[in-house]
């Protein structure tokens, strides 16, 4: 994961460099949210190993985006994804299965409405992921990873969504809605795991709440 984390330190500092040169408006969010997905073939073989079944997944993740021109940013989005199935009523402690992403998005934000209280926009963008899944059960032990060479990035994936924020003028509690096409296949296997699991399909339709700190000055350190 160094690679991955030194090119996101480097990404946002790029960012706040940007700003403070050109006294860009900047425009920071941080948010936390659930995507409702199945992925069957993955339920399949936990379900029948006494697990319950990934029925969504967790997100939390923060974006940054700067104007290119009036009522666009554009900007880079990250987000770590966890789900976890514990054992069924009845189930033996102890297993489990467990989902771990990291994700990242380059996006184009458009904004339809824009007052000091309340604002509007849509946004679309494309990316990728590095994902792992373990299970654990009476049958299974095991894990399976993919992950580009170098910790970049291993699957596509794409968003599109919109967002209202409530607040004023710089601050803003933002819900946004969505649907993002997320699936990962070539795995790489350790341990013994149900051959069925050769796709892990995330995608569906999300929500999140967050905060949103929009036009801050990029002059710190001036």
């Amino acid at each position: 994961m160094l690679r991955f984390q030194i090119f996101l330190v480097v990404l946002i500092l790029q960012f706040a460099n940007f700003a403070q040169a050109k006294e860009i408006p900047v425009q920071a969010r941080f948010f936390v949210g659930i995507t409702s997905t199945d992925p069957k073939n993955v339920n399949d073989a936990i379900v029948a190993d006494g697990l319950k079944k990934f029925d969504n997944v967790t997100q939390v993740g923060f974006e940054a985006t700067y104007p290119i021109v009036q009522y666009l940013n554009v900007g880079v989005r990250y987000t770590k994804r966890l789900a976890e199935s514990d054992p069924s009523s009845g189930g033996t402690t102890g297993y489990n299965a467990k989902i771990d992403q990291d994700a990242v998005l380059l996006l184009a934000r458009g904004t339809f409405l824009k007052t000091d209280i309340v604002r509007l926009d849509a946004f679309a963008g494309f990316g990728g992921t590095n994902t792992s899944l373990k299970i654990k059960t009476a049958t299974q032990d095991g894990e399976l990873t993919r992950r580009a060479s170098g910790d970049w990035f291993a699957n596509p994936y794409t968003a599109f969504g919109g967002s209202l924020s409530i607040g004023y003028k710089q601050f803003y509690l933002v819900f946004e809605g969505g649907l993002e096409s997320n699936k990962v296949d070539g795995f790489k296997t350790t341990g013994h795991v149900n051959s069925s699991i050769n796709t892990l399909d995330l995608s569906g339709g999300y929500f999140t709440v967050g905060l949103m700190f929009d036009g801050l000055s990029g002059t710190i350190g001036k």
